[in-house]
């Protein structure tokens, strides 16, 4: 009975059809959470895709603030810049790249897990702490730009908002002196941007046997975490919108 309670779950997942075929591991659903997508991000897109994303906007944001010779101008593409790099209600940066160790975290903690993901996930949470720290700088400089009372003040602030914006991008040479860090932008953890937090997910995924393949979008949108902490796949597809999951 046990048996035919097991193949009827699996027959009532997506993709299984005419033949039985296995659900990706709860591991893997959570990478893909944070390279893929998820329900709760604004365009259902990874948190990676979604710390890239708006990342870019930061620096664009950022570039026509520094190219304005108005004030009010200036103040409200900094604001903007600000609000694409932490935003609580609309996934900026900082939260983003957040929710994407959060879930490289879960995959990890999964019974499931690889020994490589084990491995991998505290690397890149302690990684991604230059990127946090450059976010919470911008916000302080943005409030000096709002306080700002004059142009030329406003824009000493700007041109140091922007070098953060771009840092958390491509990575920074903050170390430039140091002998260690010789392998120029971005090349030791302190330096990292999104970029290199990007290649190093993607060297952790080219590590994963089984290989790591492109998780469906109704397993990523229906998983879901049980009271107990455990995670399953809501059958009745609610799209994860059960108390508990983040």
């Amino acid at each position: 009975m046990k048996r035919l309670a097991a193949l009827a779950l699996v027959l009532s997942l997506p993709g299984a059809g005419g033949c039985v075929s296995r659900p990706p591991t709860i591991a893997h659903v959570h990478i893909g959470h944070a390279i893929t997508g998820v329900h709760v991000t604004p365009n259902q897109e990874g948190y990676m895709v979604t710390a890239e994303r708006r990342g870019a906007e930061a620096v664009e944001f950022s570039r026509l603030a520094a190219a304005s010779n108005d004030l009010a101008v200036i103040k409200q593409n900094v604001a903007a810049a600000v609000k694409a790099t932490d935003s609580e209600d609309n996934f900026g940066v900082k939260q983003a790249i957040v929710m994407a160790s959060n879930h490289i975290t879960f995959a990890a903690t999964s019974d499931d897990a690889s020994a490589n993901i084990q491995q991998a996930a505290p690397i890149f949470a302690s990684h991604i702490t230059r990127v946090v720290e450059r976010c919470e700088l911008i916000v302080l400089l943005g409030k000096d730009v709002e306080a700002s009372s004059s142009l030329e003040e406003a824009l000493v602030s700007v041109a140091e908002l922007g070098k953060l914006t771009r840092a958390n991008v491509n990575g920074d040479n903050s170390n430039a002196d140091d002998s260690n860090a010789a392998g120029g932008t971005g090349s030791l953890p302190p330096q990292y941007g999104l970029v290199q937090l990007r290649k190093e997910l993607e060297a952790m995924i080219g590590r994963e046997n089984p290989h790591y393949v492109t998780v469906p979008q109704w397993y990523l949108f229906n998983l879901v975490r049980l009271p107990n902490g455990r995670w399953v796949f809501d059958k009745l597809g609610r799209g994860g919108n059960i108390d508990g999951y983040k």
